[in-house]
Protein backbone atom coordinates (compact mmCIF):
# COMPACT_ATOMS: atom_id res chain seq x y z
CA UNK A 1 0.00 0.00 0.00
CA UNK A 2 1.41 3.68 -0.62
CA UNK A 3 0.57 6.54 0.90
CA UNK A 4 -1.63 6.88 4.02
CA UNK A 5 -4.52 8.72 2.15
CA UNK A 6 -5.22 12.03 4.15
CA UNK A 7 -9.28 12.48 3.87
CA UNK A 8 -10.92 15.68 3.24
CA UNK A 9 -14.00 14.95 4.85
CA UNK A 10 -12.29 14.41 8.18
CA UNK A 11 -11.57 17.89 8.46
CA UNK A 12 -14.99 19.06 7.51
CA UNK A 13 -17.25 20.27 10.26
CA UNK A 14 -21.02 19.00 10.03
CA UNK A 15 -22.03 19.76 13.87
CA UNK A 16 -24.30 22.39 13.06
CA UNK A 17 -26.95 19.47 11.62
CA UNK A 18 -25.80 16.39 11.81
CA UNK A 19 -24.06 14.11 14.42
CA UNK A 20 -21.09 11.43 13.73
CA UNK A 21 -21.56 8.17 15.81
CA UNK A 22 -19.17 6.21 14.03
CA UNK A 23 -15.61 6.91 12.32
CA UNK A 24 -13.10 4.23 10.59
CA UNK A 25 -10.36 6.30 11.57
CA UNK A 26 -10.94 7.13 14.83
CA UNK A 27 -12.74 3.96 16.10
CA UNK A 28 -11.17 1.38 13.44
CA UNK A 29 -7.67 2.86 12.93
CA UNK A 30 -8.59 2.03 9.43
CA UNK A 31 -6.17 4.38 6.93
CA UNK A 32 -6.84 2.80 3.37
CA UNK A 33 -10.88 3.56 3.33
CA UNK A 34 -13.17 5.79 5.77
CA UNK A 35 -16.73 5.28 6.74
CA UNK A 36 -18.79 7.60 8.94
CA UNK A 37 -21.85 7.05 10.33
CA UNK A 38 -24.07 9.94 11.22
CA UNK A 39 -27.31 10.92 12.65
CA UNK A 40 -28.76 14.01 10.97
CA UNK A 41 -31.03 16.75 11.97
CA UNK A 42 -34.66 15.91 10.26
CA UNK A 43 -34.79 19.10 8.22
CA UNK A 44 -31.49 20.93 7.11
CA UNK A 45 -32.12 24.13 4.23
CA UNK A 46 -28.31 24.92 3.33
CA UNK A 47 -25.30 22.38 3.62
CA UNK A 48 -22.63 23.55 1.11
CA UNK A 49 -20.21 20.37 0.73
CA UNK A 50 -16.49 21.61 -0.19
CA UNK A 51 -14.87 19.83 -3.01
CA UNK A 52 -13.06 16.70 -2.35
CA UNK A 53 -10.31 14.19 -4.10
CA UNK A 54 -12.35 11.09 -2.82
CA UNK A 55 -15.05 9.81 -4.36
CA UNK A 56 -17.77 10.03 -1.91
CA UNK A 57 -20.75 7.28 -1.02
CA UNK A 58 -23.91 7.88 0.94
CA UNK A 59 -26.34 4.94 2.19
CA UNK A 60 -29.63 5.64 3.63
CA UNK A 61 -29.80 3.55 6.90
CA UNK A 62 -32.83 4.77 8.25
CA UNK A 63 -35.68 7.76 8.20
CA UNK A 64 -37.13 8.48 4.71
CA UNK A 65 -36.62 11.97 3.57
CA UNK A 66 -36.69 13.98 1.00
CA UNK A 67 -33.81 15.85 -0.83
CA UNK A 68 -32.31 18.24 -3.08
CA UNK A 69 -28.51 18.87 -4.47
CA UNK A 70 -27.45 22.07 -6.34
CA UNK A 71 -24.77 21.57 -8.55
CA UNK A 72 -23.75 23.99 -11.39
CA UNK A 73 -27.06 26.19 -10.81
CA UNK A 74 -29.42 23.24 -11.06
CA UNK A 75 -31.30 21.38 -8.70
CA UNK A 76 -32.09 17.53 -8.35
CA UNK A 77 -34.48 15.98 -6.42
CA UNK A 78 -35.26 12.52 -4.87
CA UNK A 79 -36.80 10.71 -2.33
CA UNK A 80 -34.58 8.48 -0.13
CA UNK A 81 -35.80 5.29 1.53
CA UNK A 82 -33.82 2.52 3.66
CA UNK A 83 -30.94 0.87 1.41
CA UNK A 84 -30.89 3.80 -1.21
CA UNK A 85 -27.80 5.42 -2.23
CA UNK A 86 -26.47 8.64 -3.52
CA UNK A 87 -22.49 9.05 -4.82
CA UNK A 88 -20.53 12.60 -5.93
CA UNK A 89 -17.64 12.39 -8.06
CA UNK A 90 -13.75 13.57 -6.86
CA UNK A 91 -13.48 17.23 -7.46
CA UNK A 92 -17.27 19.02 -7.35
CA UNK A 93 -18.74 20.85 -4.94
CA UNK A 94 -22.28 20.33 -3.54
CA UNK A 95 -24.60 22.18 -2.31
CA UNK A 96 -27.68 20.08 -0.64
CA UNK A 97 -30.89 19.87 1.61
CA UNK A 98 -33.38 17.63 2.99
CA UNK A 99 -36.18 16.87 4.96
CA UNK A 100 -37.21 14.06 6.97
CA UNK A 101 -40.98 12.00 5.32
CA UNK A 102 -41.83 10.72 9.16
CA UNK A 103 -40.79 10.53 13.01
CA UNK A 104 -37.85 7.98 12.08
CA UNK A 105 -34.76 9.19 12.87
CA UNK A 106 -32.51 10.27 9.99
CA UNK A 107 -29.20 7.69 9.82
CA UNK A 108 -26.46 7.82 6.98
CA UNK A 109 -23.17 6.10 6.36
CA UNK A 110 -20.71 7.88 4.56
CA UNK A 111 -17.77 6.37 2.82
CA UNK A 112 -14.78 7.80 1.10
CA UNK A 113 -12.98 6.16 -1.37
CA UNK A 114 -9.52 7.49 -1.89
CA UNK A 115 -8.47 9.57 -4.75
CA UNK A 116 -5.15 7.57 -5.00
CA UNK A 117 -6.84 4.17 -5.20
CA UNK A 118 -9.96 5.67 -8.18
CA UNK A 119 -6.31 7.00 -9.93
CA UNK A 120 -4.59 3.91 -9.90
CA UNK A 121 -7.57 1.64 -11.23
CA UNK A 122 -8.30 4.37 -13.68
CA UNK A 123 -4.79 4.40 -14.94
CA UNK A 124 -4.84 0.74 -15.58
CA UNK A 125 -8.20 0.75 -17.20
CA UNK A 126 -8.23 3.67 -19.17
CA UNK A 127 -4.89 4.96 -19.09
CA UNK A 128 -5.31 8.53 -17.10
CA UNK A 129 -9.10 9.39 -18.02
CA UNK A 130 -11.91 8.12 -15.88
CA UNK A 131 -15.63 8.84 -16.07
CA UNK A 132 -17.04 10.90 -13.10
CA UNK A 133 -19.39 8.39 -10.83
CA UNK A 134 -22.06 10.79 -9.82
CA UNK A 135 -25.71 10.21 -8.76
CA UNK A 136 -28.38 11.55 -6.21
CA UNK A 137 -30.19 8.69 -5.81
CA UNK A 138 -29.73 5.00 -6.86
CA UNK A 139 -30.14 1.41 -5.98
CA UNK A 140 -27.23 -1.12 -5.96
CA UNK A 141 -28.11 -3.96 -4.04
CA UNK A 142 -24.38 -5.21 -4.12
CA UNK A 143 -23.22 -2.04 -3.16
CA UNK A 144 -25.58 -1.58 -0.40
CA UNK A 145 -24.89 -4.80 1.02
CA UNK A 146 -20.61 -4.25 0.73
CA UNK A 147 -20.96 -0.72 2.67
CA UNK A 148 -22.94 -2.72 5.51
CA UNK A 149 -20.48 -5.32 5.68
CA UNK A 150 -17.57 -2.91 5.50
CA UNK A 151 -19.57 -1.30 8.49
CA UNK A 152 -20.01 -4.04 10.38
CA UNK A 153 -16.26 -5.26 10.07
CA UNK A 154 -15.16 -1.99 11.11
CA UNK A 155 -17.09 -2.08 14.32
CA UNK A 156 -16.06 -5.49 15.13
CA UNK A 157 -12.49 -4.43 14.83
CA UNK A 158 -11.28 -5.83 11.54
CA UNK A 159 -8.25 -5.15 10.31
CA UNK A 160 -7.09 -2.44 7.56
CA UNK A 161 -6.76 -5.22 5.17
CA UNK A 162 -10.66 -5.22 4.73
CA UNK A 163 -10.80 -1.57 4.28
CA UNK A 164 -8.00 -1.71 1.70
CA UNK A 165 -10.09 -4.77 -0.11
CA UNK A 166 -12.98 -2.71 -0.34
CA UNK A 167 -11.33 0.21 -1.70
CA UNK A 168 -10.28 -1.55 -4.25
CA UNK A 169 -13.37 -3.74 -5.31
CA UNK A 170 -15.28 -0.31 -4.78
CA UNK A 171 -13.69 2.01 -6.89
CA UNK A 172 -13.58 -0.43 -10.00
CA UNK A 173 -17.41 -1.39 -8.90
CA UNK A 174 -18.51 2.03 -8.78
CA UNK A 175 -16.01 3.18 -12.46
CA UNK A 176 -17.13 0.17 -13.84
CA UNK A 177 -20.94 0.09 -13.45
CA UNK A 178 -22.00 3.99 -12.72
CA UNK A 179 -19.35 5.10 -15.03
CA UNK A 180 -20.57 3.04 -17.97
CA UNK A 181 -17.20 2.15 -19.17
CA UNK A 182 -16.44 -1.76 -20.21
CA UNK A 183 -14.95 -4.36 -18.58
CA UNK A 184 -11.05 -5.44 -19.81
CA UNK A 185 -10.09 -8.60 -20.11
CA UNK A 186 -8.46 -10.64 -17.66
CA UNK A 187 -4.81 -11.07 -17.25
CA UNK A 188 -3.22 -13.81 -18.96
CA UNK A 189 -1.82 -16.52 -16.90
CA UNK A 190 -4.61 -16.17 -14.25
CA UNK A 191 -5.16 -19.52 -12.98
CA UNK A 192 -0.98 -19.88 -12.11
CA UNK A 193 -1.02 -16.53 -10.42
CA UNK A 194 -4.02 -17.15 -8.54
CA UNK A 195 -2.53 -20.19 -7.45
CA UNK A 196 1.19 -18.67 -6.14
CA UNK A 197 -1.50 -16.40 -4.56
CA UNK A 198 -3.43 -19.07 -2.54
CA UNK A 199 0.07 -20.69 -1.22
CA UNK A 200 1.12 -17.45 -0.34
CA UNK A 201 -1.69 -17.07 2.45
CA UNK A 202 -1.21 -20.46 3.04
CA UNK A 203 2.40 -20.44 4.31
CA UNK A 204 1.77 -16.87 6.29
CA UNK A 205 -1.77 -17.18 7.91
CA UNK A 206 -0.25 -15.98 11.35
CA UNK A 207 0.95 -12.58 9.42
CA UNK A 208 -1.13 -9.10 8.81
CA UNK A 209 -1.40 -9.82 5.21
CA UNK A 210 -2.15 -7.14 2.80
CA UNK A 211 -3.94 -7.24 -0.61
CA UNK A 212 -0.90 -5.33 -1.52
CA UNK A 213 1.21 -8.48 -0.54
CA UNK A 214 -0.96 -10.59 -1.60
CA UNK A 215 -1.10 -9.24 -5.14
CA UNK A 216 2.66 -8.69 -5.32
CA UNK A 217 3.27 -12.67 -5.04
CA UNK A 218 0.48 -13.09 -7.86
CA UNK A 219 2.55 -10.16 -9.89
CA UNK A 220 -0.37 -8.05 -10.03
CA UNK A 221 -1.73 -4.83 -9.08
CA UNK A 222 -4.58 -5.17 -6.51
CA UNK A 223 -7.23 -4.61 -8.96
CA UNK A 224 -6.52 -6.98 -11.26
CA UNK A 225 -5.95 -9.78 -9.01
CA UNK A 226 -9.04 -9.11 -7.53
CA UNK A 227 -10.53 -10.09 -10.49
CA UNK A 228 -8.19 -12.97 -11.51
CA UNK A 229 -8.56 -14.28 -7.89
CA UNK A 230 -12.78 -14.02 -8.14
CA UNK A 231 -12.77 -15.58 -11.58
CA UNK A 232 -10.26 -18.45 -10.62
CA UNK A 233 -11.92 -19.46 -6.90
CA UNK A 234 -15.56 -17.48 -7.22
CA UNK A 235 -14.60 -15.40 -4.37
CA UNK A 236 -12.91 -12.51 -2.88
CA UNK A 237 -8.98 -13.15 -1.75
CA UNK A 238 -10.06 -11.50 1.80
CA UNK A 239 -12.97 -14.49 2.21
CA UNK A 240 -10.62 -17.29 1.02
CA UNK A 241 -7.75 -16.06 3.93
CA UNK A 242 -10.79 -15.85 6.42
CA UNK A 243 -11.68 -19.55 5.67
CA UNK A 244 -8.14 -20.42 6.39
CA UNK A 245 -7.84 -18.68 9.06
CA UNK A 246 -10.85 -20.28 10.39
CA UNK A 247 -9.75 -23.99 9.24
CA UNK A 248 -6.39 -23.17 11.13
CA UNK A 249 -8.15 -22.13 14.24
CA UNK A 250 -9.98 -25.28 14.28
CA UNK A 251 -7.51 -27.41 13.92
CA UNK A 252 -6.21 -25.31 17.03
CA UNK A 253 -8.84 -25.69 19.00
CA UNK A 254 -9.28 -29.17 18.26
CA UNK A 255 -5.51 -30.33 18.53
CA UNK A 256 -4.34 -28.51 21.50
CA UNK A 257 -4.67 -26.56 25.25
CA UNK A 258 -3.43 -23.39 23.39
CA UNK A 259 -5.34 -19.87 25.12
CA UNK A 260 -7.90 -18.90 22.25
CA UNK A 261 -5.79 -15.24 22.86
CA UNK A 262 -3.04 -17.06 21.58
CA UNK A 263 -4.90 -18.82 18.46
CA UNK A 264 -6.41 -15.24 17.39
CA UNK A 265 -2.68 -14.01 17.32
CA UNK A 266 -1.16 -17.52 15.86
CA UNK A 267 -4.06 -17.47 12.82
CA UNK A 268 -3.57 -13.94 12.71
CA UNK A 269 -6.82 -12.50 13.47
CA UNK A 270 -5.96 -8.71 14.54
CA UNK A 271 -7.19 -8.91 17.89
CA UNK A 272 -8.78 -11.95 20.02
CA UNK A 273 -12.08 -10.51 19.76
CA UNK A 274 -12.14 -9.92 15.93
CA UNK A 275 -11.38 -13.69 16.05
CA UNK A 276 -14.25 -14.60 18.18
CA UNK A 277 -16.45 -12.19 15.95
CA UNK A 278 -15.44 -13.79 13.07
CA UNK A 279 -15.07 -17.87 14.01
CA UNK A 280 -18.77 -16.87 15.26
CA UNK A 281 -20.12 -15.68 12.64
CA UNK A 282 -18.43 -18.38 10.27
CA UNK A 283 -19.06 -21.53 12.61
CA UNK A 284 -22.54 -20.50 14.08
CA UNK A 285 -20.43 -20.59 17.95
CA UNK A 286 -17.97 -19.19 19.45
CA UNK A 287 -14.12 -20.49 20.04
CA UNK A 288 -15.21 -21.33 24.07
CA UNK A 289 -18.41 -23.31 23.08
CA UNK A 290 -16.73 -24.91 20.08
CA UNK A 291 -14.19 -26.16 21.60
CA UNK A 292 -16.06 -27.31 24.51
CA UNK A 293 -18.43 -29.55 22.27
CA UNK A 294 -15.84 -31.02 20.16
CA UNK A 295 -14.67 -32.20 23.29
CA UNK A 296 -18.00 -33.51 24.80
Amino acid sequence: MGDVPEFAALAFDSSAYSRRTFCSWADAGWRSMLVQVYDDDPVVEHVELPPSGDQHLVLMLGGPSTIESGIDGRWRHATYVRGDLGMTAPGRPTLVRWRATSDEPISTLHAYIPHETLRRIADELWHGAYPQADALSITDALLEQTLLGLLDAARAGAPDLYAETAAEYLAAHVLLRHGNTPAPALPAGSDERAARALQFMRDNLHLPLTLGQIAAEAGLSPFHFLRVFKAATGHTPLRHLTELRIAAARRHLDRSQTPISDIAYLCGFATPAHFTATFTRHVGTSPTAYRRQRRS
